[in-house]
């Protein structure tokens, strides 16, 4: 037999069409017989993204972006986006008072409301998981942001308790939002941290905190097992980019085909929400 389509091929077996995403032997081909496979998210989907790095230098305790929030407005207007919020990493906390944080961030939380934009602008904070599981930021400064992620960027070789601990801690602030990249890996340089997700789903869906799809390369993270099993369990993705200059925002689609794999919709995935229901999401607008 010969078929013009691969629609008709799956038709011929009595299949709705598969994804290629699913196409793992995961339980999709019955799912397909009985007409009741996901309908996948897209990247049409997407409003916005919620982790880009920008070049206000408030002294991070990591890289620095290269692009200005005009220039990453710009590209995601481009990509037809309702918002996105800036996240640049923490000022170090070895090298500053908290005066000078405070300082810092009340600085660079005028620049980012600084003007009315084509897009809207949240202003968000990508916070370091410390080993202990203190947050890299005092408490006081997140008052001045509209959320925060936090992520983890060193003492990766925890044990699983510990380290789940250690995540649990930090992200218990109402303005921390979500998790990034949360195993940590880097991909054929890294191996993820050990994690408890049980503990951490439940965390989640008890506070209504999501889990970040990194879309950078060579992290993918979180991976799609992982993805898969968060939201069978009601845990919202965020899929960003961690964009660091204008361009890496078309990262996107990779994070969105990582979501994919993990047999995600857009209704499990927070940043297919519309500018009005993410600002009710975060809090509120400033």
């Amino acid at each position: 037999y010969e078929f013009p389509s691969e629609e008709k091929f799956y038709n011929f077996l009595g299949l709705d069409w598969i994804p290629p995403e699913l196409r793992e032997d995961t339980g999709e081909i019955g799912l397909a017989a009985e007409h009741k496979l996901p309908h996948l998210v897209e990247l049409s989907d997407i409003k916005g993204d919620l982790q880009i790095h920008s070049n206000i230098d408030i002294e991070p305790s990591h890289d620095l972006g290269v692009s200005s929030i005009e220039e990453l407005v710009a590209k995601s207007h481009q990509l037809g986006y309702e918002y996105i919020g800036i996240t640049d990493h923490n000022p170090s906390v070895s090298n500053h008072s908290e005066k000078q944080i405070m300082d810092l961030i009340q600085e660079r939380t005028k620049v980012v409301h600084s003007e009315k934009r084509v897009i809207h602008v949240f202003n968000g904070l990508e916070i370091d998981i410390q080993s202990d599981g203190r947050r890299a930021l005092p408490d006081k400064a997140l008052e001045l942001l509209d959320y925060a992620c936090v992520a983890i960027h060193s003492s990766f070789r925890l044990s699983r308790k510990a380290m789940t601990d250690r995540v649990l801690s930090a992200f218990d602030h109402p303005k921390v939002k979500f998790f990034a990249h949360p195993t940590g890996r880097l991909l054929q340089e890294r191996e993820g941290v050990e994690l408890d997700w049980m503990r951490i789903f439940d965390f989640c869906v008890e506070n209504q905190k999501w889990l970040e799809i990194d879309g950078w390369p060579n992290r993918l993270d979180l991976p799609d097992v992982q993805v898969r099993e968060a939201i069978k369990y009601g845990v919202k993705i965020v899929i960003d980019t961690d964009s660091h200059a204008a361009d890496q925002l078309e990262f996107m689609r990779y994070g969105v085909s990582v979501a994919r794999r993990g047999w995600a919709t857009k209704s499990d995935t927070i940043n297919t929400t519309n500018l009005t229901d993410m600002k009710k999401l975060l809090g509120g607008e400033r």
